[in-house]
């Protein structure tokens, strides 16, 4: 699965270089099974903070949670599955394992060059860097005590 976080740079034409370790992942876990064929990765938005990049295989997964969401009656649900769905778009990995991000997707998040690509087990998050150092002095700013109630509150064993 994916694990980690990389400082990358995307470049003047909007292509982003796959970490190896990441590609290998994608490689070994979710090729096409009896082909040639590279995996591909679904990107969507997600929030103005971040992409967030699927094997195609588990974004198929997520996208019949999608549309099977009960959205009646929900309008920020349902704004949320259309942002989800309405942006997904399918990336392909060049030979020299760059993905190249929708010109329309780069418009829509506020960050442009300077990011970080983040693992979370079943999909990659694409943030600029310095949201992702935001969000993480954020978390590392939780009172202790606090976090061990909330902890506590679950079946979490660390």
């Amino acid at each position: 699965m994916f694990r980690g976080a990389h400082e990358l740079t995307v470049d003047p034409k909007g292509r982003l270089a796959m970490p190896a370790k990441f590609r290998e992942v994608l490689a070994r876990d979710f090729s096409v099974q009896d082909s040639a064929e590279a995996a591909r990765m679904v990107v969507t938005l997600d929030s103005r903070d971040r992409l967030l990049f699927y094997p195609e295989s588990e974004w198929e997964k997520v996208e019949r949670q999608l549309l099977n969401l009960n959205v009646k009656g929900k309008p920020n649900l349902q704004l949320y599955q259309n942002l989800l769905l309405h942006n997904a778009d399918t990336l392909e990995i060049d030979s020299a394992g760059r993905v190249l991000l929708p010109a329309n997707l780069r418009r829509l998040v506020s960050f442009d060059k300077d990011v970080m690509l983040v693992g979370r087990v079943n999909r990659l998050e694409l943030w600029g860097r310095e949201q992702k150092m935001a969000e993480t002095e954020k978390a590392l700013s939780i009172d202790a005590d606090e976090l061990d109630f909330d902890l506590s509150q679950t079946d979490l064993q660390l």
